[in-house]
């Protein structure tokens, strides 16, 4: 049990120590990829390539891309917190009574070794909500990634967007109310 104990703890060290010392570059097609200062040493590198979040006026919005994680350590996606203030979850899609349904993934989501995340419309998602001021199209949000006790900044761009009104499974969110008849609510992803 001690081993456990201390390969988890060695292995969350050394993600800590990759992650902080990243940096991030955005470039003409508006990815976001974030290295580490010594790429050579680190065990983990993540981007987060083409991501984007849906320009809306309403208190709710998605934010979509790829996170891929070219290092040899399974990351465990946690969180995620934004600079637009409100709150955030990470939302996985999931069958429904009346199809595909949205819902909190709670135990956030594993990316492994060389593997990818897609966050699509319609499918497992980073949800904004509780917004306070509407996200316009071309504006730059920031958001932080949080993986087992580390944190990695990303920055997304606003995209004007039509579609994503899929049903979410829970209640509450955003200041809407669950229906009762559907088993859930609608929400702009």
């Amino acid at each position: 049990m001690r081993t456990h104990t201390r390969t988890a703890l060695a292995a969350a060290t050394a993600l800590t120590l990759a992650l902080t010392a990243a940096c991030s570059t955005d470039d003409a097609d508006g990815a976001v990829t974030t290295t580490t200062a010594d790429t050579a040493a680190s065990t983990a590198t993540i981007t987060f390539d083409d991501g984007w979040a849906k320009a809306t006026d309403s208190e709710m919005s998605g934010v979509f891309g790829t996170i891929t994680n070219t290092g040899d350590t399974d990351l465990h996606l946690t969180g995620v917190d934004s600079d637009l203030g409100g709150s955030t979850e990470l939302h996985e899609t999931v069958p429904g009574a009346s199809g595909m349904m949205m819902q909190e993934r709670e135990e956030g989501f594993v990316i492994p070794a060389g593997g990818e995340l897609v966050l699509a419309p319609g499918g497992n998602h980073i949800m904004l909500m509780e917004l306070a001021r509407p996200i316009t199209t071309g504006q730059q949000i920031t958001l932080t990634l949080e993986f087992d006790g580390a944190e990695q900044d990303v920055t997304v761009s606003a995209r004007d967007f039509r579609g994503g009104e899929e049903e979410y499974v829970g209640g509450g969110h955003g200041g809407a109310t669950a229906d009762t008849d559907a088993g859930g609510m609608n929400h702009d992803g």
